[in-house]
């Protein structure tokens, strides 16, 4: 009981200061853009020294990325717009929206670290008929009734952010990683925790700080 109480007031100490520091609102608004490959993908590419991959514009997926902070807790939207070619090589123009609520903290002024996480609503358009699918968490074609049943058929992801303060700007790295998890099936919660790290997309946004 001694040692539990020893981290809560370690963690306490550690936050407390963070909160006071920080500005009570924070609105940050900017531009941002995912590397398609996966994580698993890009050490491959790099094991095997090869960047053909990351220096094609067509492999990456670009978005609005929206920040709002309060103290320590920060709600992020980030939209993109990008492509997508399933199994069976049909080609989709995909447009996905995330929007994860966690944490934020400044270090020193320097540096913002983030974590959250939430739904990732994701439609993807046949570049052949035009016609409009969602797909559920596995990547299946969903037929959906009402806006209501896309959000709760959305899989959870998780977003880490790392951002360096450049006065009014900030520039940072994301990874972005979808779980099996949906409101839906909310009871599955070991689905929060089986995802495989290295499925992960890492991303870069570049963000104006409004006030």
């Amino acid at each position: 009981m001694k040692a539990k109480s020893m981290v809560l007031l370690l963690i306490v100490c550690v936050m407390l200061p963070t909160a006071l520091s920080a500005a009570v609102v924070d609105l940050s608004l900017g531009a941002t853009a995912q590397y398609n490959q996966t994580l698993g993908d890009i050490k491959q590419e790099i094991d095997a020294d090869s960047w053909d991959g990351m220096g094609d514009f067509k492999n990456y997926t670009l978005g609005a990325d929206l920040r709002v902070k309060l103290l320590i807790a920060e709600v992020d939207v980030v939209g993109t717009f990008g492509s997508y070619t399933d199994a069976s090589s049909i080609e989709y123009t995909e447009i996905s929206t995330l929007t994860t609520a966690g944490i934020s903290m400044d270090l020193l002024g320097i540096a913002r670290l983030g974590f959250g996480l939430g739904p990732r609503w994701i439609v993807r358009m046949n570049n052949d008929t035009g016609d409009f699918t969602i797909f559920d968490e596995t990547g299946a074609p969903q037929t959906i009734d009402s806006l209501g049943e896309t959000f709760i058929n959305s899989p959870v992801a998780y977003r880490a952010t790392v951002d360096f303060n450049l006065g009014n700007i900030m520039l940072g790295l994301n990874y972005t990683l979808d779980t099996e998890y949906t409101f839906n099936n909310a009871a599955e919660v070991d689905k929060l925790f089986s995802a495989n790290i290295d499925e992960g997309k890492v991303g870069v946004s570049l963000l104006f700080s409004i006030f």
